[in-house]
């Protein structure tokens, strides 16, 4: 694992994208033609030769994860991807066509999680020159089809957490891209999980100077957190019952006070928070509500992959 954190950490030190930041009118008519060009040209700068560890003789890891994403974007099927596996051989875009029992093999692989987390925080440094705010928040996807935890904001009669897997995110205010991402179990709670996406975004490069995250994250050692990293425009929703007395963090009582006494002013910077409920529906419109995996590993990698394959169609319509 420290292996891989080194090479992921000496890959984006020497990233340098370039993107044009204009929308391309035609991205709707071929969505799926630039998300395969895309993730192609994302996926063959990185080296992945120190990370194999599965395969006799080795699996080219470069055509796994190309299959994977490609999996993702149509549902998890592998019987459906056939024909865009085909497509890709036939134009040199990966050397062979996996076979499902290679790809179920990484899928159950822990590295492979770690691995899918970092190509999701690379792929948002695409917009790292544009963005100065992160909106923070989680969602659920049902274990099995049909399951709830995803129609209303959480549905517990029909999915309880145990049947669930969760998903952490952080996004970009104005490019809506992932920047970080996370997969747990259902009983997981949101706060934990604050410090370590903060960290690891601001660590990623980019100067952050708000951040907006709901009631789940309300907590001083947070706002004490963002203080520490220079952030100050911090707005965490605070639950009804939070007071004024015995407010000993003094960031903590400034936005409490905010809170209560100028909901208006609040509110214009908070309302931006709602941007990210967005992003959960474009990835459960477009890739499922629902996991097909079984072991939780590879339940863990498909929600993951569901967030990466949005970041690469996000980048789709700048290109």
């Amino acid at each position: 694992m420290e292996q891989q954190e080194k090479l992921f950490e000496e890959q984006m030190n020497n990233f340098r994208p370039v993107i044009a930041l204009q929308p391309n009118k035609l991205a709707l008519e071929h969505e799926k033609e630039c998300f395969i060009n895309n993730l192609c040209d994302f996926i063959e700068p990185l080296n992945f030769e120190q990370l194999q560890v599965m395969g006799r003789p080795k699996a080219n890891f470069k055509d796994i994860i190309k299959a994977l994403c490609l999996m993702s974007y149509n549902g998890m099927s592998y019987r459906r991807t056939q024909s865009d596996l085909r497509w890709m051989l036939e134009n040199e875009l990966i050397k062979s066509i996996p076979p499902r029992s290679t790809l179920n093999d990484y899928s159950n692989d822990e590295n492979t999680l770690k691995l899918v987390e970092r190509l999701i925080q690379v792929s948002a440094l695409f917009f790292n020159d544009n963005e100065d705010t992160l909106i923070i928040d989680s969602t659920w996807f049902g274990q099995r089809m049909y399951s709830g935890g995803f129609r209303e904001v959480y549905d517990k009669e029909h999915a309880p957490l145990e049947k669930v897997r969760k998903m952490h995110i952080a996004c970009l205010k104005n490019s809506k891209i992932i920047a970080f991402a996370k997969a747990t179990s259902g009983t997981k709670h949101d706060s934990p999980f604050f410090e370590e996406i903060v960290s690891t975004v601001s660590k990623n490069g980019f100067h952050i100077k708000t951040i907006l995250a709901d009631a789940g994250y309300s907590g001083k050692n947070n706002y004490a957190l963002c203080r520490d990293l220079g952030i100050m425009d911090v707005f965490i929703d605070f639950k009804s019952n939070a007071t004024l007395r015995r407010a000993k963090s003094d960031i903590w009582r400034e936005k409490l006070r905010l809170y209560k006494e100028q909901k208006e002013i609040w509110n214009q910077s908070y309302r931006f928070r709602v941007l990210i409920e967005g992003v959960f529906s474009a990835i459960k419109r477009k890739n499922l509500n629902y996991l097909r995996s079984k072991k939780e590993n590879a339940r863990d990698v498909e929600v993951l992959l569901k967030a990466l394959v949005y970041n690469l169609t996000i980048i789709g319509k700048y290109s």
